[in-house]
């Protein structure tokens, strides 16, 4: 599995274009981006997922869906979120589901519910190649906002235990910034220290 991450729009936020074989998948296209057709390079798009629906992530969507034909999964908590930004009705082709398993080539991931940036945030959780793309949830050395509408402290809270409490070291791809580890955030991150057991 290789991952690209790509800083896109005026927030920075990163996109990521994984790839494992034949196939690739985009995560949070942010804008429209010819940067995005220069990672899939000749791989098949098999989907496109918002990690959670803020203009920042999804601000590409169109672009890739009408460019390779793929569908377009986020989560049916962040639809109105989704519908406000773009300004119209708009439908993804399915919704992600906690503890949902997709199939990526010969890769399975797992969609974890994750609210607290937003209602619908989700991170996926690729258990054998121990990596996880958390969206605006957790970044390195930091967390998402939560004084935003749709945020929600408490629930933000719960959602980093889950994360905190997984068994083992994982590398994390988050919404904005540098790639980091689990292992690192929970020593360092200012915000997990009170979590960690």
């Amino acid at each position: 599995m290789r991952v690209e991450t790509l800083p896109l729009g005026d927030y920075q936020a990163n996109c990521y274009v994984v790839t494992s074989g034949r196939f690739a998948f985009i995560i949070d296209p942010g804008e429209p981006s010819e940067k995005i057709l220069k990672a899939v390079g000749d791989h098949t798009v098999s989907f496109v997922i918002n990690t959670h629906c803020h203009p920042d992530h999804i601000g590409g969507n169109d672009f890739v869906r009408k460019h390779y034909q793929a569908p377009l999964y986020f989560h049916k908590d962040d639809e109105q979120i989704f519908q406000f930004f773009l300004g119209k009705e708009m439908k993804p082709d399915g919704y992600l589901h906690e503890d949902d398993l997709l199939q990526f080539d010969n890769l399975k991931f797992r969609v974890l519910h994750t609210p607290g940036h937003s209602p619908g945030s989700v991170t996926l959780l690729f258990e054998s190649e121990r990596v996880l793309f958390t969206g605006d949830l957790l970044f390195a050395s930091s967390i998402g906002r939560t004084d935003i509408p749709g945020g929600d402290l408490e629930q933000m809270k719960h959602s980093l235990q889950r994360i905190v409490n997984l068994p083992g070291d994982y590398q994390i791809y988050s919404g904005h910034g540098p790639s980091t580890t689990l292992d690192t955030e929970r020593r360092q991150n200012p915000f997990l220290l009170e979590l960690v057991e």
